[in-house]
């Protein structure tokens, strides 16, 4: 096989016409090449290595013949046109099968069909069982005809990889959106506007909306209504210049939660044109938390630091007006510190085993007991696990702080009760009461220690807390359930 035929071969493959079905286009042409030129078989030719095949024919009934026996594999060597008036006078085919026996041709005229770079793909032809040939006007129709059968290809050709593209961009599409909908993270994708066009599983499957109502700007609506106004702004200004953004917003699952999540996008340009944004949104909450928990570490050493600076002085100073002598305080003093240091210990130990109630709480006010009869605790053996251990000491120890530096304890006589109960579900009460101090008032600010007690004891006991400021005396009173370590 020549280069030109292997050239020529490749070039035709483009066009996938072989063995295409009937179109009418060719068979339209076909039929004028036969009736402008007065002949009984006219062909819309397509010369292939091996084969000749019909694109379109008048005449013949067959869609194909071999090439070795084909006038057009002469054809399709020629500049332009080839015109055979008696093919038994042309050395070229006066021994050609379809000349010496049936059908007895003896008349061919073919123009080439080339493309824009010159190859010849095929030609239309007519022939004739007779001697003849063909006039000016009739050459050139036929010239004309070859012309605008290549057109018909091209734009075949055109419709061919218009599909060919559109079938590879679906299969594309199908293959990421595939691999989107399986990520581990929401994905979406908006128009030049901001508006969203896609969205991937994940997004449906974590808020539960559908697909309607979060397209377009409904996606919005899943936002933390606090959090929405800022959000939108940060987007649509990143939308505005085409750069990248990051925000944390409060997202609503689908069980009716918010969570927090971050949502990074980047702008998408196609030749330098922008079309839209492409982004990713992440669950963050547990991130968010562990963050909180170890912020709340940090604000709560450093409070526990101050408070126990206050303590060692208020110890120091009670015991210093307690002793008798300058002996007896030197004697006094390093015990209680070491009480101090010892329930301090306590606090630090967030894996600490189960114990009982009883113990826990001795061990928080054992640095505040400088005089005998200030504390009375009652109630029944009740084992703690771990975590609502150091849950209970926090508090105890957080309120004893405060009883020394403004409350019962601040005073000679002052009084603190502790009780607490049990009932065989497992819930657990327990109560703190200060009498005899100086009178109290509710504070203007809640602190931190105040927060601590209110807030924080309660989470370990899966249950609720109260502090009251009652101008006899602070109350505390925890309301919870008993764990099992």
């Amino acid at each position: 096989m020549s280069s030109a035929e292997r050239r020529r071969s490749s070039v035709l493959a483009s066009y996938g016409a072989l063995d295409a079905p009937r179109e009418p286009e060719f068979d339209d042409i076909a039929a004028i090449a036969s009736e402008v030129c007065g002949t009984p078989i006219a062909v819309v030719n397509l010369v292939d290595t091996t084969r000749q095949f019909f694109m379109a024919e008048v005449g013949l009934g067959v869609r194909e013949t071999p090439l070795e026996s084909s006038f057009c594999a002469q054809a399709i060597l020629s500049e332009d046109m080839m015109v055979i008036p008696d093919a038994t006078k042309d050395p070229r085919f006066d021994c050609n099968p379809l000349v010496t026996d049936e059908p007895h041709l003896r008349f061919y005229a073919g123009a080439l069909m080339k493309t824009a770079a010159g190859v010849p793909i095929g030609t239309v032809c007519v022939l004739d069982y007779r001697p003849r040939d063909l006039n000016e006007s009739q050459i050139r129709t036929l010239r004309l005809l070859a012309r605008q059968a290549m057109t018909q290809f091209e734009l075949r050709k055109a419709v061919v990889e218009r599909n060919r593209a559109l079938k590879t961009a679906r299969e594309t599409e199908r293959r990421f959106r595939s691999m989107a909908d399986d990520a581990p993270a929401i994905i979406w994708v908006t128009d030049t506007d901001g508006r969203c066009v896609w969205l991937n599983r994940g997004w449906y499957d974590y808020t539960g909306m559908t697909k309607w109502k979060s397209e377009g700007f409904g996606w919005l609506d899943a936002v933390h209504p606090d959090d929405r106004e800022e959000s939108g702004r940060i987007f649509f200004e990143a939308n505005a210049k085409r750069i990248p953004f990051s925000l944390e917003y409060r997202l609503c699952r689908h069980d009716g939660r918010y969570r927090w999540a971050v949502d990074t996008g980047a702008p998408r340009f196609h030749n330098g044109v922008f079309e839209g944004y492409v982004g990713t949104v992440i669950d963050i909450e547990d991130r968010r938390q562990a963050e909180m928990r170890r912020e709340m570490v940090v604000r709560e050493s450093s409070h526990r630091l101050k408070n126990a600076f206050s303590i060692i002085q208020s110890i120091a100073g009670q015991t210093l007006r307690q002793a008798a002598t300058i002996e007896e305080a030197r004697a006094t003093l390093p015990a209680r510190l070491l009480a101090l240091a010892s329930a301090q210990d306590l606090l630090s130990q967030t894996e600490n085993p189960a114990a009982d109630v009883r113990a826990v709480v001795e061990s928080a006010i054992r640095p505040y007991m400088t005089e005998e009869g200030r504390f009375r605790i009652e109630g029944p053996p009740a084992m703690l696990s771990g975590h609502q251990a150091f849950g209970l000491v926090l508090a105890v120890h957080e309120l004893a702080t405060n009883a020394v530096k403004y409350g019962a304890l601040s005073v000679a006589g002052g009084h603190v009760a502790m009780h607490w109960n049990t009932d065989p579900d497992g819930t657990f009460e327990f109560t703190w009461k200060e009498t005899d101090g100086p009178p109290v008032s509710s504070p203007s600010r809640r602190g931190f220690g105040t927060r601590l007690v209110e807030r924080t004891t309660a989470l370990y006991f899966d249950g609720t807390s109260s502090l009251d400021f009652d101008v006899t005396g602070v109350r505390f009173r925890l309301l919870g359930k008993l764990q099992s370590e």
